[in-house]
């Protein structure tokens, strides 16, 4: 008999209680399939399958979100901003992007109140060709509207007396640094008569 006064199996059976009829589990023994269930899974310490496949999705959607998240951060990275401003705005506009590594200036003409495209037509052949050849390589492109033709021609105009800027003609591109402009392409664009002589200064421009 065991100490308690119940009967008691050497093999590691369960006691019977001989007063009370209800057997007496042991402290010290493997829990049953059932009791495995009944406790989520958990057996001997280790988590169950259940809990691994749960364990399993919940890294390949943090995964897949951080897999989003910096494709999407690159993609900011490339994506080319196109600003448009006028002469009175660029200082304003220029305080706001100082100190970043690829800004361009573009110096366009305004548009035609009747025709709604640029009055100039240097602008209208090189400017499409420098928006799709800069597409996806991170520039911020400040696209400054120098007026209408009179405002323009006039030889008093603000960006023609500037110092900084000494306007010449439009189009003109610059690459923007600390506070001035660091390089520049002017009159080749006026001479360009195709695509084709828009591509090969701007590409040129770009990489040097």
């Amino acid at each position: 008999k065991s100490p308690h006064g119940g009967s008691w199996n050497p093999e590691g059976e369960e006691p019977n209680n001989e007063e009370g009829g209800k057997s007496i589990q042991r402290a010290d023994r493997n829990p049953t399939e059932a009791e495995v269930r009944r406790m989520g899974g958990r057996k001997g310490g280790f988590l169950g399958p259940s809990f691994a496949a749960y364990a399993t999705a919940v890294g390949a959607s943090v995964a897949l979100l951080s897999y989003v998240i910096t494709s999407r951060f690159a993609e900011g990275l490339r994506r080319t901003l196109r600003v448009k401003t006028t002469v009175k705005k660029l200082r304003g506009i220029l305080n706001r992007y100082e100190g970043n590594p690829k800004v361009l200036l573009l110096f366009v003409a305004g548009d035609d109140k009747e025709t709604k495209e640029s009055w100039c037509p240097d602008c209208r052949i090189a400017t499409p060709v420098i928006y799709s050849m800069i597409e996806g390589k991170g520039y911020t492109v400040i696209e400054v509207d120098v007026g209408d033709r009179p405002t323009w021609k006039d030889p008093d105009h603000e960006l023609r007396k500037s110092d900084k800027y000494k306007l010449t003609g439009v189009p003109t591109l610059m690459k923007w640094g600390v506070g001035k402009p660091t390089a520049r392409l002017d009159s080749e664009l006026e001479t360009c008569k195709t695509e084709e002589d828009v591509e090969r200064f701007v590409g040129a421009f770009l990489n040097s």
